[in-house]
């Protein structure tokens, strides 16, 4: 059995276990089982079982087990960036909502509340607009106002937007989702920390994500992959 045939069966075998890994796993995965191989052959051998469909990229330094791309279901909250686009149509925001993560809780949440984040100078403005629209509109609440937050009807929190997150249009993707649902549940006690992370294990379990970009926006946010997932699911 040559090299290329060893790294692809029992390499990437083992490590294809995981939905996730980082392509640096590789090379001591495959030291460990005596095979070796060059970086730069071990870049092509990479490159030719992604195109052979063995597996799969997840972005830059990521590779998955994962053949299908991760949908997020925008519908739970196009109708509130719908509203804002017609308001505001020079507007840089993004949203997203809670209720867009429920296919993947073990218990369903029995109210959505939505995020609308934006630049810091229109924050007052929308919140005003929205809760002149009949939302109960939440500007930015923190600490105590945090702690005495409640999820009611056409709940909306307004937040400053972190220009890094990665979105679609006027959507959060499912990795800007997953960061921020982690720091808001910590801010508002929407969910417990485990509960949340396992949600992200199960979302991230169901379509392909952009592993790259979850940890670059995490990093940003002063957080890390194994903070949204837990260390034993993505190491």
């Amino acid at each position: 059995m040559n090299a290329k045939t060893r790294l692809f069966e029992e390499v990437l075998g083992q490590l294809k276990q995981r939905a996730y890994f980082r392509s640096s796993a590789v090379a001591p995965l495959a030291r460990q089982l005596g095979l070796q191989i060059s970086p730069g052959t071990l870049r092509v051998y990479l490159s030719e079982a992604v195109r052979q469909g063995l597996i799969h990229n997840a972005g830059r330094g990521w590779h998955s087990s994962l053949a299908a791309e991760f949908k997020l279901d925008t519908k739970p909250v196009a109708p509130l960036a719908r509203l804002l686009r017609r308001k505001f149509p020079l507007l840089d925001f993004h949203c997203w909502a809670t209720a867009q993560i429920n296919p993947y809780m073990h218990h369903l949440l029995g109210k959505s509340v939505a995020f609308v984040n934006t630049d810091d100078d229109a924050m007052e403005t929308v919140w005003e607009f929205l809760r002149d629209a009949g939302y109960d509109a939440h500007l930015n609440p923190r600490g105590a106002a945090g702690k005495q937050f409640t999820v009611r009807e056409k709940t909306v929190i307004v937040r400053k937007r972190v220009l890094t997150a990665p979105v679609e249009k006027h959507f959060a993707t499912i990795e800007t989702l997953l960061v921020d649902l982690l720091l808001e549940s910590q801010r508002l006690g929407l969910m417990d920390s485990g509960e949340c992370r396992e949600m992200a294990r199960a979302a991230a379990s169901a379509g392909r994500i952009v592993m790259s970009n979850l940890a670059a926006y995490a990093a940003d946010r002063k957080q890390t992959v194994g903070g949204v997932f837990g260390n034993e699911w993505i190491n």
